[in-house]
């Protein structure tokens, strides 16, 4: 199992070996290197993310799962905290204990680009607004260009028009906003703030588990066929064997002399007697063929110079017929009334 999880989650540990915040000498370089950090931190989430989806997807039902807002919520407890490092200590599975160390050095990851970030974006000039719930992007940024840079909208809504936007906003994400009068440019962007997942991370997210229910849906979609298919399989199956069984002649045939030692036949009278115990297990369907052929080596005779057919009211010459070789090595029934003998029982009495 270890190996499948590892094939399928090969992510390495995203990491923040870099110049310190204090090293950027211009407002450029803070936001290359806070645009930077920004994609490391969604990088090392979204990573993080799928490590817990694995984990989560190997536990049974009432074992503890892990859930990426809590390991990152500052209103927990120190016990909830710490659910990373208890679930690796109780962990007895090898290969989900190195997949949840795995995942608390993704979370040490995080925490220290976020930090870095913090830095950066208390060095910058620019605001920020915390997101509130149903907040969007452009209402954001046009509320502080007309109110904070005192443009027109018009001035706003053409400067909007040239910087990227998102609709996929958390509470507690923060929305940045910076104009420059002299270069008249304008630059908006979202972190990740109180919210403890950005944008990026939300839309990816979302993208997972439509895929998620897309593959269930097909899945779901191809089993309903499966299932549809095979009952309409066995429906015509079913319609198959009722057909054949209503087309076909049905026939036990034995020779003469164990017939009447089962007691099938009276002794003197060669009449049926008792056929109880007989089982019609051959057959002749109707519609592909009227003649069966006997063998005599079948019902341990070395010739057959006989055939009746029980009971007695078929009439042969003009329900059946009979034939016989010369050499009495084989015979022929031949069936003259189809239809007087679908679905029908018959014995065939065979004398050597």
């Amino acid at each position: 199992m270890a190996a499948v999880i590892f094939a399928a989650i090969g992510f390495g540990t995203v990491g923040c070996t870099r110049q310190g915040p204090g090293s950027a000498k211009t407002p450029e370089e803070l936001l290359t290197q806070l645009k930077d950090d920004r994609a490391q931190i969604d990088q090392a989430t979204d990573t993080m993310m799928k490590r817990i989806e694995v984990f989560n997807s190997s536990r049974k039902a009432g074992e503890a799962t892990l859930r990426f807002s809590e390991i990152f919520n500052q209103d927990l407890s120190p016990e909830q905290r710490d659910v990373l490092n208890t679930l690796v200590e109780q962990e007895k599975d090898v290969s989900y204990k190195a997949l949840l160390q795995k995942i608390i050095a993704d979370r040490d990851t995080i925490r220290g680009l976020q930090e870095n970030v913090m830095h950066l974006e208390q060095t910058l000039p620019d605001k920020f607004v915390v997101v509130k719930r149903g907040a969007k992007q452009h209402d954001l940024a046009m509320a502080y260009l007309t109110e904070e840079a005192h443009l027109d909208a018009t001035k706003a809504k053409a400067l909007l028009s040239q910087v990227d936007q998102t609709d996929d906003l958390l509470p507690g994400n923060k929305v940045w906003f910076f104009y420059d009068p002299q270069r008249d440019t304008f630059r908006t962007y979202v972190t990740q703030g109180e919210a403890g997942q950005t944008p990026m991370v939300v839309r990816r997210a979302r993208q997972r588990q439509l895929i998620k229910e897309r593959d269930t849906f097909r899945t779901e979609r191809d089993s309903a066929q499966a299932e549809v298919a095979t009952l309409q399989q066995n429906k015509a199956d079913l319609e198959s064997d009722i057909a054949r069984h209503e087309n076909s002649l049905f026939y036990h045939a034995a020779n003469e002399r164990s017939l009447k030692d089962q007691g099938v036949l009276s002794p003197v009278l060669k009449r049926v007697r008792d056929v109880k115990g007989l089982n019609y297990d051959e057959s002749l369907d109707l519609r592909q063929g009227t003649t069966i052929t006997l063998m005599p080596q079948s019902y341990g005779l070395d010739e057959i110079r006989q055939v009746r057919v029980l009971p007695a009211f078929y009439q042969e010459g003009r329900d059946f017929a009979i034939e016989t070789v010369q050499d009495h090595s084989s015979a022929r029934l031949l069936i003259l009334n189809p239809d007087l003998f679908r679905g029908k029982e018959v014995l065939l009495v065979i004398g050597g």
